[in-house]
């Protein structure tokens, strides 16, 4: 899962409440599964299997967007961790947001994804035939605008 949407997602948990739902096969009316619902996310948990989707306001339904299996061993990872996030915060428990972090913290890990992102793509964006060392300060240059946007919008919250 990118980090950008799991960014997305902890800011809609922070953000809403969720609201928990039990939910059942309409022909056998069996229950089926658990979802868990705030702002644009839903989180549905099988007994084996644990989904989240996206409201896509197109065509007014939730869309599949990543999942993962799941049994009493499993090993901790994002789609795991964003249920138990949810579940916990369903039933008013504390949960961990791994994105609530001070300012100063924010920016340094954002300066650091960037850099390394744009050093990763730097053959998408910018000419091929660049020198690598204009490129290099190409990249410082933006990594200096986005610190100084960030540091703008820290200090207006």
């Amino acid at each position: 899962m990118k980090e950008g949407l799991k960014r997305s997602i902890y800011h809609e948990l922070a953000t809403h409440e969720v609201v928990e739902a039990q939910e059942y096969h309409l022909d056998t009316k069996t229950f089926s599964h658990t979802s868990y619902t705030f702002g644009q996310y839903r989180v549905h948990y099988y007994c084996d299997y644990i989904h989240i989707a996206k409201f896509n306001p197109k065509n007014n339904h939730f869309v599949y967007i990543n999942g993962a299996e799941w049994d009493d061993d499993y090993p901790a990872n994002a789609v795991y961790e964003i249920f138990v996030a949810a579940k916990n915060k369903a039933e008013g428990k504390k949960y961990k947001n791994p994105y609530k972090v001070p300012a100063k913290e924010s920016i340094k890990d954002s300066q650091k994804r960037f850099k390394k992102d744009m050093l990763e793509n730097a053959a998408d964006f910018l000419p091929y035939d660049m020198p690598k060392q204009l490129a290099l300060r190409t990249i410082a240059e933006m990594k200096q605008v986005l610190t100084k946007n960030l540091n703008k919008h820290y200090k207006q919250r």
